[in-house]
């Protein structure tokens, strides 16, 4: 399920957020779930063997105007940010607490909910062009020799970005389905896109942004699309919409 949130401050003031803000946004849903909720998805996840999974992602922040000064960002209000997740409960769980809530805060700035919308689910066929709505990231870990790991990041130029994803949409899709899924066919192709670092919780991670032909079927999309693709979606990663 996937919602559309618009906020907007008092007094129509700017709205002012460092400029690595995901982790603000990931506060904010986790304290907006109920607590035995918010817990099981911090510390626990969906699981696909051994490797955990949240089923959840939300996008970059958008605003009619954005200015960015040193290392924060204001926006204009009001502000608009999507969030989704493959598991209805956190969705449904996330919008009843927004609308039961006198206050709601972003960073200690004290915000009025504009709006909230649940998203109807678009027409998914076996070509796509997709948009992303938070940069997709893409990366696995490499023990070097003496021991020590490494964080290796790809980008569409590189094979092994189409096959990480494919592999990562798959465990997505066993885990929701409850099923193993088999070979399928997968590809995707930038149509324009712009490389992006974002700091969270001072680790560095490298992503990209932009538009991308994607060729998958539609039943595996549509299953995956609110869990977001690619990795670190919890983080606010992997957001994409079709266009």
């Amino acid at each position: 399920m996937r919602i559309k949130l618009v906020l907007e401050s008092e007094g129509n003031n700017q709205i002012s957020l460092p400029v690595h803000y995901n982790q603000i946004i990931q506060g904010f849903l986790y304290h907006n779930l109920p607590t035995e909720l918010g817990k099981f998805l911090h510390d626990v996840g969906f699981f696909y063997h051994n490797r955990p999974f949240k089923l959840f992602t939300f996008s970059k922040i958008f605003s009619k105007k954005i200015t960015i000064n040193n290392s924060t960002a204001y926006f204009e209000s009001p502000i608009t940010i999507f969030i989704s997740s493959a598991a209805e409960d956190v969705s449904k769980s996330f919008a009843k607490s927004l609308l039961i809530s006198e206050k709601i805060f972003l960073k200690n700035q004290p915000l009025t909910l504009k709006s909230i919308e649940i998203l109807q689910k678009p027409k998914f066929d076996f070509i796509n062009k997709i948009k992303t709505l938070s940069p997709i990231t893409v990366y696995k870990t490499i023990e070097k020799e003496d021991g020590k790991k490494i964080t290796q990041y790809f980008f569409p130029e590189d094979p092994e970005f189409k096959d990480l994803l494919k592999e990562n949409i798959r465990k997505k899709y066993s885990v929701i389905k409850e099923t193993d899924l088999n070979d399928f066919e997968f590809d995707i192709k930038p149509l324009g896109y712009k490389k992006k670092i974002i700091k969270y919780k001072n680790f560095v991670i490298k992503a990209v942004d932009g538009e991308f032909e994607l060729k998958i079927q539609p039943e595996i999309l549509e299953t995956v699309y609110d869990a977001g693709i690619g990795a670190k979606n919890s983080q606010g990663f992997g957001m994409i919409k079709i266009i």
